[in-house]
């Protein structure tokens, strides 16, 4: 197929496709939780257990998906909608609200839902399933955050941009466009498997003091990082993503998928402080 045909039919299929694929495939979302249960505290990781059952984190990461097919309000929750232009995230225009409701105290982006959730989380008023939903969510849009075109409007965050993926213009089964490489091709283009890639993470945090970087800023500078990610890693349509797109951009998948493991583990262990036992 040459290039000007795979650039339409690519740009038709995106108009099929929701607002948003989904941010880190389904390993991406398992990889952070993965990062996230190794740093829990004793007291956090009862607590998770207590929600979640038999599930684990990792489990359970990929879940929002899922639910968000039978439950389209929930699409928004996913990524928050910063013009390419801009250079930080402004949340009267970058995070509408629900039924253009301006008084509304939460709104549709995944800056103030995952706020919202943690807020959930530390209520000790809360029935237990409801505070087990938020904490579904919480793993899920704590690793949507990270991605860096989750925090991106154009392109529909990459998703109308076609690419050539390693030589390929059909990705399994996904399709090949900027926001599926990262979300995935790159992920996959390591061929490590789920073990050896957490140790790697684990390995890369320790090295580059990431647990330190975790713990600085608020959710709005960590989208304002992954919006200036994805503006530096933006390419043409139709750009073969090849070796030099890989070598230069896949440290950064792996500290975005680290410190989100990271970040989460910091959340819920500042909130959960006493034993389930006690709520």
């Amino acid at each position: 197929m040459n290039r000007t045909l795979f650039t339409l039919a690519v740009l038709v299929t995106a108009t099929l496709m929701p607002i948003y694929a989904h941010a880190w495939g389904r390993e991406g979302h398992r990889l952070t939780a993965l990062v996230a249960q190794d740093h829990l505290t004793p007291t956090a990781a009862e607590n998770v257990k207590w929600l979640l059952g038999k599930e684990s984190m990792a489990d359970v990461a990929p879940w929002a998906d899922e639910y968000k097919q039978d439950h389209r309000e929930s699409a928004s929750w996913h990524f928050v909608s910063v013009p390419g232009v801009a250079d930080s995230y402004d949340r009267m225009r970058d995070c509408p609200a629900p039924n253009n409701n301006p008084t509304t105290r939460v709104r549709d982006c995944v800056i103030d839902r995952i706020l919202y959730f943690e807020d959930v989380l530390k209520y000790p008023a809360v029935e237990q399933t409801q505070k087990t939903f938020a904490l579904k969510m919480l793993i899920h849009l704590m690793g949507d955050l990270q991605q860096p075109f989750h925090n991106i409007s154009e392109g529909r965050g990459g998703n109308e941009v076609p690419v050539i993926e390693f030589g390929a213009t059909s990705c399994e089964g996904r399709p090949c466009n900027l926001h599926s490489t990262w979300d995935d091709g790159l992920i996959n283009h390591r061929n490590l498997n789920e073990n050896k890639y957490v140790a790697l993470l684990e390995q890369e945090a320790t090295a580059n003091d990431w647990q330190k970087k975790a713990a600085i800023g608020t959710v709005e500078d960590w989208s304002n990082a992954g919006h200036h990610y994805a503006q530096n890693a933006w390419v043409a349509p139709g750009t073969i993503i090849g070796k030099d797109y890989f070598n230069k951009w896949i440290p950064v998948v792996d500290q975005q998928l680290a410190l989100g493991g990271l970040r989460l583990a910091d959340a819920l262990n500042e909130i959960f402080t006493t034993s389930p036992s006690t709520k």
